[in-house]
């Protein structure tokens, strides 16, 4: 697409960069460039409109609260700051193991158990699928077109582009595992120039500059 890339292992170095120069990297530094520029990336785990598709009670807690009340387990857990820890299933306190921080109490996402046999990827750009990838699971067992239309169609509050994670249980179901924004996420083998102007649609929304790659 003729983008001209730049490595860097500094903050200090995209401090003379513009607020339309698009920075790929850990969602952690990802976020300091968006706090650099004035702006924030907030998390879009599970949207109240799309909270019938998850077919599980999902809820808050935290890691303390988690951890000494076992009459909640088993229990999914993951950070509502991602990327603190790897999401997972809780049955015992040593599944706890690695939560905790000496700073604070971590915010989490607990949910019921679902036993997924696959899981997908849907990549959704300005309302439109570009891509659908297995990362999990049986790739021969495939998510219900219709739930992943409905699932988008009800998202009216959606930012520019977003992957949709979903799953089918063990029961057939298909069920919206979570959401996820762009800016720190893999491409799971989706064409280049597709990836790139999923990359830059969601940039472009958040620094609240022209999205260049728009078609």
């Amino acid at each position: 697409m003729g983008f001209e890339t730049e490595l860097f292992d500094s903050l200090d170095t995209l401090s003379e960069s513009e607020p339309c120069d698009i920075t790929v990297g850990y969602i952690g530094t990802v976020r300091r460039r968006l706090d650099m520029l004035g702006k924030e990336i907030t998390d879009i785990d599970y949207p109240e409109q799309l909270m019938k598709y998850t077919g599980r009670k999902i809820w808050r807690s935290t890691v303390d609260t988690v951890n000494s009340s076992p009459e909640m387990w088993p229990v999914f857990i993951k950070p509502v700051n991602n990327k603190l820890f790897k999401g997972r299933a809780v049955y015992s306190p040593k599944d706890m193991i690695g939560c905790g921080c000496c700073d604070g109490d971590n915010e989490v996402w607990c949910s019921e158990i679902a036993e997924f046999v696959s899981e997908y990827r849907v990549f959704v750009l300005y309302g439109d699928i570009i891509g659908v990838r297995n990362y999990g699971g049986d790739w021969s067992i495939c998510c219900s077109k219709d739930t992943i239309l409905k699932c988008i169609s009800d998202f009216t509050d959606a930012p520019a582009a977003y992957a949709m994670d979903m799953g089918v249980t063990a029961d057939g179901k298909t069920l919206l595992i979570e959401i996820n924004n762009t800016c720190s996420i893999g491409s799971y083998g989706l064409d280049p120039v597709l990836y790139a102007r999923f990359i830059s649609a969601r940039w472009a929304e958040l620094t609240d500059t022209e999205d260049e790659c728009r078609i």
